[in-house]
């Protein structure tokens, strides 16, 4: 039988949202500030304008073509990451603030990051493109049935690019990856990645 005079459990004083039986020494608990959505994209973008080379002979101009999501995923046929940029969409305009912001500090960056962007889309596209050439499908076919594997490509160069530099110390893995799947939707409405709703 349970002798319930012998148990005493005491939970004075002030919690912080640690309990411990017995303590016998000091316990140091640092409680991290939650980082915003902004913070994540604008240590993605301030990475990816240190790591992305700047083409000198490359137009300065930026395509301004900006399409609605759902137009864009049933253009291209994107099934895998369709949810997925359905629900970051809203994070467009803040994407584009910071790449913005980031601009006026480092003139340049926005079109250089895009454009690094979009060169690993089109390269990783001319790759699928000339092993699938025996295919006889056409291009935007050939495009539509490996959709979210052109998408993942793009996110792998730039997690590669993002986790080979130095720059990833003062944020978490899991931080990145939410700025990284941020600014990709961001690229896709820009329409650096995939292929533009005719």
């Amino acid at each position: 039988m349970l002798n319930t005079h012998e148990m005493n459990l005491d939970n004075s004083g002030t919690n912080e949202g640690i309990m411990v039986g017995t303590n016998s020494g000091t316990i140091n608990y640092l409680v991290k500030e939650p980082v915003k959505i902004s913070s994540m994209i604008s240590s993605v973008v301030k990475i990816l304008s240190s790591t992305c080379i700047e083409d000198e002979d490359s137009d300065v101009s930026l395509d301004i073509d900006t399409f609605r999501p759902d137009k864009k995923i049933e253009h291209n046929c994107v099934i895998k990451y369709k949810e997925i940029v359905q629900e970051h969409a809203i994070y467009y305009t803040h994407s584009d603030d910071i790449l913005n912001v980031f601009d006026d500090s480092n003139i340049g960056s926005k079109g250089k990051i895009l454009r690094c962007v979009r060169n690993w889309y089109l390269e990783s596209k001319g790759q699928l493109l000339l092993e699938c050439q025996r295919n006889h499908d056409s291009e935007i076919d050939t495009i539509r049935r490996n959709a979210d594997f052109l998408i993942e490509s793009v996110i792998l160069k730039i997690k590669q690019s993002i986790f080979d530099s130095n720059d990833v110390s003062e944020i978490s893995m899991e931080e990145i990856e939410i700025g990284i799947t941020c600014f990709v939707c961001y690229c896709f409405m820009k329409c650096k990645i995939l292929e533009k709703p005719t």
